[in-house]
């Protein structure tokens, strides 16, 4: 049987690369103790969903290869890059610029990955995941990190003369 790489395929691919890149990363480092079965370690989590996303890769895989999935038409560059730069902005402005500022940047990044986005719904948005965001990490969970910025980072304030 012929399979034509098709969207459910790349992506079980890809789910099978990262999972087993985190289960070798898991297992070589050995950093991420595993404990015992009445005590788990921090390792264990991490090595559980890793071997979930393989067996989600896998049944993705068997899913295209049964279905005949469509050929791939070109790939989408745009919102990959922008999402990969929204990551990267979030972890550099969390510490100094602050929580809230960190995710304005990081869902306005995402927003603009795609041109379908209307502004007025993503407005309401990123209120409402704001108000989320400060109220678990923040409040909830008790987590040591601003809310509104302490320091221009560093590397910010270059920038900026």
């Amino acid at each position: 049987m012929r399979t034509r790489v098709g969207q459910d395929f790349a992506t079980g691919l890809l789910f099978i690369v990262i999972g087993v890149g985190a289960i070798l990363t898991i297992q070589f480092y050995d950093r991420l103790p595993m404990g015992i079965p009445q005590r788990p370690g921090t390792g264990v989590l991490p090595l559980i969903l890793s071997w979930c996303l393989v067996g989600s890769g896998g049944l993705l895989i068997i899913k295209a290869v049964l279905a005949g999935d469509t050929a791939l038409s070109r790939f989408a560059w745009r919102p990959l890059f922008l999402v990969t730069i929204a990551i990267i902005a979030f972890g550099l402005l969390v510490d100094g610029a602050g929580l809230v500022i960190a995710m304005v940047a990081a869902l306005t990044l995402c927003a603009l990955g795609t041109p379908e986005t209307r502004w007025p719904e993503f407005a309401v948005f990123l209120v409402i995941m704001l108000a989320v965001g400060v109220g678990v990490f923040v409040w909830l969970l008790g987590m040591p990190i601003p809310i509104g910025p302490v320091r221009m980072p560093d590397w910010l304030s270059v920038i900026l003369r």
